[in-house]
């Protein structure tokens, strides 16, 4: 899907006790780089699906919203799901700016739905839909790996940070300098 996350991922994590403490710690922060992108674009994805799953809804008597400024208006209620409360195990992602790879997933999320495409869901049949919802879906599976990917890395990495301060193969007074 994408080189520098690919990268991060398939690493053998058996070679982390070959790689100096500076470079571990760049690798965690470039995963969690990594991770902050694939959160917020499968935020992304998982808000388009949203809205077509609304219109499915609609369509199958669900709701009687017609017009395209309806829609709109109910937006917030479709992507909340009616709570007021981040998706379960979520957590904000820190945002500096789009990095490369945020953006290159952006633009596959695109390729699928774009935002124009979007706003013209009304405009389509049920197959097209239902292959819209298909190609997210699997898009959103995809980003879900690569995301439990680089958790598991972080995790090992962190472990292994962890294990040279406790065995003394590190100090914190390096920390200080």
């Amino acid at each position: 899907m994408h080189t520098e996350i690919d990268r991060l991922t398939q690493t053998a994590l058996t070679t982390l006790t070959e790689i100096a403490l500076p470079q571990l710690r760049a690798e965690r922060a470039d995963c969690s780089s990594a991770e902050t992108d694939i959160s917020f674009v499968r935020r992304l994805t998982q808000g388009r699906l949203d809205i077509i799953g609304h219109e499915v809804q609609r369509r199958n008597g669900g709701t009687e919203t017609a017009h395209l400024n309806e829609v709109l208006f109910e937006i917030p209620a479709i992507l909340s799901d009616g709570q007021n409360k981040p998706r379960a195990g979520g957590r904000a992602p820190e945002i500096d700016g789009p990095t490369e790879s945020a953006l290159k997933l952006s633009s596959e999320l695109d390729q699928i739905v774009s935002p124009q495409q979007l706003s013209d869901v009304g405009n389509l049949d049920d197959a097209a839909l239902g292959e819209l919802i298909e190609q997210l879906q699997n898009f959103e599976h995809e980003l879900s790996t690569q995301r439990r990917q680089l958790h598991e890395r972080i995790d090992a990495i962190q472990t292994e940070i962890v294990r040279r301060y406790r065995e003394g193969e590190a100090s914190v007074d390096t920390l200080l300098e």
